[in-house]
């Protein structure tokens, strides 16, 4: 090869990596959020403060429990506090745990409903008026705890209105999340179609085994908590698919009084056509906004969103805590009211929509 040609491809290799190294020191705000709230989290233990309510026994046998499927890490998070960004007077939700609505199990509390007829997802939900005649519309966020970052961004950015369903450090993020005024939810991990290649976890809930151990594995999640509206299901759209495996789970949550909130698309999950024969209280999703996580596409979502809350009077948005579309819903959020639709608790659209 010629002197020159090799002079010419050196200059081509230099140019290339002075061009890396300039767009990873210098890259958009954008990109560098997003690359942070996607990194393993390395945090330093801070002091907890004093529970609300909680049993200090209890809350030292789950302090790392998951009901998620991503492994255990040796780091450990800082301890969530209420945020400052917070709303001033954000809306006060009831203390949990409310001693006439669990029952202690050798895994912890479950909730049950009330002697008196309450059951936790009333009790536990954000004030609603219910005389609102405009369309609502739900927001849940799901998938949080797995970020310190990502879900300190949900818990002080987002509106209280906005439920936040959470799939780690549940015990540890509840009284911030409730603080704020948000309605909680459990992500329960459930088989998806692509298992095994897509793993919903060593306690996920599976269409393999026997009713008696789904509702094992089911326990043991709701017992990692309090003060809970209800559950949604994480991945899960083959077991939600599936009307044998997935009866007898949602017959436990409407014996203990709970909601549930479904993300699989209504044409592949059975949950609708059963829960109104067990009297099970229901939100099914109408859209997920990011799974393309760019502005356009969670811009465009969120007009459809609009779209089907006017035309059928409720609408219920399922997210990611991406920073995108965190920024962006907080906007959309906020310019609701304009529209004439109202932002709305999750619980405040349970059995409201319209299912086929």
């Amino acid at each position: 090869m010629p002197l020159y040609a090799l002079f010419a491809v050196a200059g081509i290799l230099v140019a290339a990596l002075i061009g890396i190294f300039l767009w990873l020191e210098f890259s958009s705000d954008a990109v560098t959020d997003e690359m942070r709230a996607v990194r393993p989290q390395v945090n330093v233990r801070m002091l907890s403060p004093a529970r609300s309510g909680h049993d200090d026994s209890a809350a030292k046998e789950t302090e790392h429990d998951s009901a998620a499927s991503a492994p255990k890490s040796s780091s450990k998070d800082r301890v969530p506090q209420i945020p400052d960004s917070a709303s001033a007077s954000p809306t006060v939700l009831h203390p949990h745990p409310d001693p006439q609505l669990v029952e202690k199990t050798d895994i912890g509390l479950l909730p049950v409903i009330g002697k008196d007829g309450r059951q936790p997802w009333r009790v536990y939900s954000r004030p609603f008026n219910a005389l609102e005649k405009r369309p609502r519309v739900a927001i849940v966020m799901i998938g949080l705890g797995v970020s310190f970052n990502a879900t300190e961004s949900a818990v002080a950015e987002l509106p209280g209105e906005v439920t936040l369903a959470f799939s780690e450090k549940l015990n540890e993020w509840i009284d911030a999340a409730r603080g704020a005024g948000h309605e909680v939810l459990i992500n329960v991990p459930m088989e998806p179609r692509g298992y095994p290649r897509n793993d919903p976890g060593p306690f996920g809930l599976m269409t393999g085994l026997r009713p008696d151990e789904n509702k094992r594995r089911l326990d043991w999640i709701l017992s990692r908590m309090t003060g809970y509206v209800g559950v949604t299901n994480l991945l899960g759209d083959r077991f939600a698919g599936n009307k044998v495996a997935v009866q007898p789970v949602l017959r436990e949550l409407a014996r203990r009084g709970l909601m549930f909130v479904d993300t699989v698309e209504p044409n592949i999950s059975t949950v609708p056509s059963i829960a109104p024969g067990i009297k099970l209280p229901l939100a099914v999703s109408s859209k997920v906004v990011d799974q393309v996580a760019s502005r356009a596409n969670i811009e465009q979502e969120l007009s459809v969103v609009e779209r089907i809350a006017k035309t059928q009077g409720n609408a219920v948005v399922i997210a990611r805590p991406y920073p995108v579309t965190v920024r962006l819903l907080k906007r959309w959020a906020a310019g609701l009211g304009e529209k004439g639709l109202a932002l709305a608790p999750i619980s405040a659209v349970a059995n409201r929509q319209e299912l086929k």
